[in-house]
């Protein structure tokens, strides 16, 4: 199995990018009010810059998965221990997507059917991508249907041009400060660099060597499109009406209306939104079964995922209310991702430099 870097630039950008928009605005406006854009651009920033740390670590260690060089440096036990953490997170990560997108629909577009069915019908797709294809099938529909989402995007910024309101992200800076600003744009850096996946990712690189400018450009494509999102739907409903709507891209696209003519164009956005989502589900189901079958040190990553998709609808059907998912996103703030994206990383990568220098000396 292996990635192409083109491939590899829109897997980031597919799977990052519906997420952030879907969930991360609405809290960074609650923060930082008219000036969450900026926010945005600096959580893009944070993000591009821990991207480089996680892309760099897999580089030092070619064709390696993270379970795999992790217990080649700190030994096979230790090596476990480290890894356990991301394991559950990634599942849990599964589980809280697959609920949240399960009610977004249930909420706004099918109310009549049950969530557990729409939650079956989803892992069941995500199920038959990954059995089939694994991470090179994931690759080739992200090439397909990450520009098709980028252009979309771009396409519903352009249609709503002649609603904006400049005033609304005004005055700059001022009302909010820097402290708000930069408390604003910790959640979407923690998000923007993904949740780990390209510590497992770049070691299926057909090309290694072009794995850190694509992962970068594919996060720096990512913030801009968060950005431009951000922005518009400030100046399209307010600082105020923004922070209280639970889903405000969406509710943005459906104020696009040209002459009467140009209408319903949410229905579009919904339909991307579902190949966006899956391909990310299949992006964390994938890693999760793979680094699952390397911590046993079992032979069939497919084998895994009979165990692992069960689990994560489970999970999901567990889930009581919108209050524990947002529970798991400060939890993610607070714990996993310093943790799991800060400390355990730089580790590694500290240790990885040292026995690299050790052997050239």
């Amino acid at each position: 199995m292996k990635l192409s870097g083109s491939q590899l630039f829109w897997i980031i950008v597919t799977t990052e990018v519906i997420a952030m928009i879907g969930l991360r605005i609405s809290p960074a406006i609650v923060i930082s009010k008219q000036d969450a854009w900026i926010s945005m651009l600096i959580g893009g920033g944070i993000g591009a810059a821990f991207t480089y740390l996680f892309v760099h670590l897999s580089t030092l260690h070619p064709n390696q998965t993270l379970t795999k060089y992790s217990q080649a440096m700190l030994g096979k036990w230790l090596g476990r221990i480290i890894v356990l953490p991301y394991l559950v997170v990634w599942y849990m990560l599964s589980a809280a997507l697959l609920r949240s997108f399960a009610d977004f629909l249930h909420l706004i577009l099918v109310d009549s059917t049950p969530l557990w069915m729409i939650m079956v019908l989803l892992i069941g797709v995500t199920i038959y991508m990954v059995y089939s294809a694994g991470i090179m099938g994931i690759g080739r529909f992200c090439e397909i249907m990450g520009p098709i989402i980028f252009l979309t995007l771009i396409v519903s910024f352009i249609l709503n041009v002649g609603n904006v309101n400049w005033h609304h992200v005004l005055p700059v800076y001022f009302d909010s400060g820097w402290l708000n600003i930069l408390k604003g744009s910790f959640a979407p850096a923690f998000w923007f660099s993904g949740p780990f996946t390209t510590l497992v990712i770049v070691s299926f690189m057909q090309e290694p060597q072009k794995a850190l400018s694509k992962s970068v450009l594919g996060v720096v494509t990512t913030a801009f499109l968060v950005f431009a999102s951000t922005l518009m739907v400030l100046l399209i409903f307010g600082p105020n009406l923004s922070a209280k709507i639970r889903f405000p891209y969406f509710m943005y696209v459906r104020t696009i209306d040209i002459l009467n003519f140009i209408q319903n164009v949410d229905i579009f956005i919904m339909f991307i939104w579902i190949f966006g989502v899956s391909a990310q589900l299949s992006l964390y189901l994938f890693i999760a079964s793979y680094e699952l079958t390397n911590w046993f040190s079992g032979k069939s990553w497919r084998r895994t995922i009979w165990f692992g998709a069960p689990a994560v609808y489970i999970l999901a059907l567990l889930i009581p209310d919108e209050t524990t998912l947002t529970l798991y996103d400060k939890l993610w703030s607070s714990m996993i991702f310093p943790v799991c994206g800060v400390g355990i990383p730089l580790l590694l990568w500290i240790i990885s430099v040292f026995k690299k220098n050790s052997v050239k000396q």
